[in-house]
């Protein structure tokens, strides 16, 4: 069993405090686990350029490694050899930082278990190249993961978008989400270590997201507050004017009631099971991908003439920066 930290704040800065706390937690849960912990601040991981390479790659019988040559490639190789996953990151303008981000979109796109599958079914029906066995099969195992989102503001909606972001990493790979932590006000706690409750609460998520390992989903049980969504426990919805309201999260609806001053929202055991994180909800993703070529690639042999008239004015524009 292999453990993992990964921090995206400063060095023995608070964010790395509280996730190595966790894995303080997850060893006494797994004493025989191997403790690996990254912090990623100096190192290099740069945008996604949305080249596709890696689908190119993996459409024509290959891996679907990233070409982009930096530290990302390390890190994801501990990401893959773990079972289980600690992540902590800042924010600081409502969000993670943007370094966290740049390394979801370079993994989840090429860690999605739906799209991956789509192309080996292929493989294996003859229709596509490549061995689908000779794929490497630690992309697809089941990891467990839990985040920590480190905000100074006192106020939770200045990190509103904290926890629910982080999320983003694991759902691609259909990763178990055990629990998160909104440690939101360390502007005025100082330091970490001087807020018992605090140190106590992710040292016992580190120790719960260890336990899990191994374990059916229906005998996991979540930690952290509950939330409305029931599936990713954020509070955020999207509204379109009537009751129907949707998780941004988990991209699943639910119907909303209003009782007095109480809100209520109630998602179906069907929406549920096509939220992001499960394989009926990225394969809804994927079925819409693969539909692109077929859509746009007739419009565009079709306005070919049009097109390479109308974009000569943009090759030529003029008040470039840099060039």
């Amino acid at each position: 069993m292999k453990i993992l930290g990964l921090s995206f704040g400063k060095k023995m800065g608070n964010t790395d405090i509280l996730v190595k706390n966790a894995l303080f937690g997850a060893r006494e849960a797994a004493p025989e686990a191997e403790i690996r912990f990254i912090n990623t601040n100096r190192l290099k991981i740069d945008r996604c350029t949305g080249c596709g390479a890696c689908s190119t790659s993996l459409e024509r019988g290959g891996d679907n490694d990233c070409i982009v040559k930096d530290d990302m490639q390390m890190v994801e190789n501990a990401i893959r050899e773990a079972d289980c996953i600690i992540v902590g990151a800042p924010v600081y303008v409502l969000q993670p930082v943007g370094q966290f981000k740049n390394l979801v979109d370079r993994f989840s796109c090429r860690h999605d278990v739906s799209a991956i599958n789509w192309v080996l079914d292929k493989r294996r029906a003859g229709q596509a190249p490549g061995d689908p066995d000779a794929f490497p099969q630690e992309r697809l195992k089941k990891r467990y993961v839990s985040y920590i989102s480190v905000g100074g503001a006192t106020t939770l909606n200045w990190v509103s978008m904290g926890t629910a972001t982080l999320h983003l990493f694991g759902f691609p790979a259909m990763m178990k989400v055990i629990g998160n932590y909104d440690a939101h006000h360390m502007g005025t706690t100082g330091n970490p270590l001087l807020d018992d409750e605090l140190i106590a609460n992710t040292y016992e998520m580190g120790r719960q997201t260890a336990a899990a390992y191994g374990k059916e989903d229906k005998d996991i049980e979540w930690f952290g507050p509950e939330g409305t969504c029931p599936v990713c426990h954020q509070n955020l919805l999207m509204m379109n004017g009537t009751t129907t309201v949707e998780c941004p999260i988990c991209g699943i609806e639910g119907k909303l009631s209003v009782e007095g001053e109480q809100v209520k929202v109630e998602f179906s055991e069907k929406q549920q099971a096509r939220a992001r994180g499960t394989f009926e909800g990225l394969r809804e993703h994927t079925v819409e991908i693969q539909s692109f070529g077929s859509i746009c690639g007739p419009k565009i042999m079709a306005n070919k003439e049009r097109l390479e008239k109308e974009l000569e004015k943009f090759r030529k524009f003029e008040g470039y920066i840099n060039r």
